[in-house]
């Protein structure tokens, strides 16, 4: 009898070049990991154009004509039930694209993983046979108040509708105990059955790590959307305290803008900017890079004095974990799972949440002391090797599977 697993990912994207995200990134680095008894197909509605992978399907080709399927539901008398929980018609479509591609395989599906967004497992709990898992990437209950989302109509359904889809999953896995902690908190539930995985990363190699080079202008690169969630804000305002005691230091700042709002008032980068910072001198060494591709962040990484997070909340940011198999010295907020990733004065160095003071003291130091620098970076790259390689992790996580399984 064969010993071998079988598990599919619903993932947003694929593949990773075309869609990079932290959930993307995730899975690829995860399936890097397992070995042969571990088979991995990949279930995604946003395929790259002409890719073609026998491990992979197109959900979006299975929603093709499905319509049948919300007539049916509405005739059933479900439309009340659609409005209600605020599923609008191509997530049903999605949801019915996936029970398709489960019962379309050639094997034995023992997992189907999926992220906790808008609850998705309590629409497909009855309707498969593998177990669900559920990994937490990142609850709608932590991050809609973040973004001020908290007010939107459908704020309480979405985040119902999450809680209901973790309650019902057969296994839960969390990348953080502070996400584990939040969501047992939050909806009064022991999930007895959840395990605490970190987040795998791929390692760098020596002529791709970071190096101290007392030649090269000194940098903080800031990686992350320009937003609320990502303290995009707090970045800038703490790059404002510095750059008043370092007359040459540069920020570099890459991301997405999408915009914060302070006191009522809409800002995008430059408008923030303009606005926050008052000085030219400081202005002028301010660049905004806008989205990059992960080449072209790693090499940034490479060449930068130090990188940043500023977080208002992360549960295990993949960019972090970047980071530091970088070896590159890094500050962060005090924030959910990133105190997992960064132990102070030994990997990294951790500034109070919503602090610019307190980042740019920390930033401060560091630039002060190369020999710091360079012990954070080797103890960082060393862990991150120890504690993240997808090996490692996919290691932990079959055993869970097969724990599910088994007690199914």
């Amino acid at each position: 009898m064969s010993n071998k697993l079988s598990v599919a990912y619903l993932s947003p994207g694929w593949p990773l070049a075309a869609y990079p995200n932290g959930i993307v990134t995730y899975i690829q680095n995860i399936i890097s990991g397992f070995d042969e008894q571990v088979i991995s197909t990949i279930m995604t509605t946003k395929l790259e154009s002409g890719y073609l992978d026998d491990s992979v399907i197109d959900l979006s080709q299975l929603s093709k004509n499905n319509s049948y399927f919300m007539r049916a539901l509405l005739r059933g008398g479900a439309n009340k039930y659609i409005e209600k929980k605020n599923i609008d018609y191509k997530f049903s479509l999605s949801n019915q694209s996936v029970i398709k591609a489960v019962n379309s395989l050639d094997k034995t599906l023992h997992i189907l993983e999926l992220e906790e967004t808008f609850g998705r497992a309590q629409y497909l709990i009855k309707k498969i046979a593998p177990p669900l898992v559920t990994r937490l990437h990142g609850p709608w209950f932590i991050h809609g108040p973040i973004m001020k989302l908290d007010r939107n109509t459908n704020y309480q359904d979405r985040v119902a509708s999450e809680g209901e889809g973790i309650l019902v999953s057969q296994g839960v896995t969390a990348p953080s105990l502070n996400v584990l902690n939040k969501v047992r908190e939050f909806y009064g539930c022991l999930l007895p059955e959840a395990k605490v995985i970190p987040n795998p990363i791929l390692p760098v190699s020596k002529e791709n790590q970071w190096q101290y080079d007392p030649k090269l202008n000194q940098t903080i690169l800031v990686v992350g959307r320009f937003d609320l969630h990502k303290g995009g804000d707090l970045g800038v305002d703490a790059f404002r305290i510095i750059a008043s005691k370092n007359k040459e230091v540069e920020l570099l700042f890459v991301g997405p803008d999408r915009g914060v709002i302070v006191n009522n008032q809409s800002y995008n980068f430059f408008e923030y900017v303009d606005y926050f910072i008052p000085e030219s001198s400081i202005k002028e060494r301010i660049k905004f890079l806008g989205h990059c591709n992960a080449h072209e962040i790693a090499k940034l990484r490479k060449k930068s004095t130090i990188t940043v997070m500023c977080s208002r909340y992360d549960n295990f940011p993949m960019s972090l974990l970047e980071a530091v198999a970088t070896g590159s010295p890094v500050v962060v907020t005090a924030v959910g799972g990133m105190t997992e990733i960064i132990i102070n004065d030994f990997n990294g160095l951790l500034a109070e949440p919503e602090s610019p003071e307190s980042i740019a003291d920390n930033i401060l130091q560091l630039l002060d002391n190369p020999e710091k620098m360079k012990f954070l970076s080797r103890n960082a790259i060393k862990d991150s090797q120890e504690r993240f390689s997808p090996e490692i992790v996919a290691k932990q996580t079959e055993m869970y599977y097969r724990s599910i399984i088994t007690t199914k």
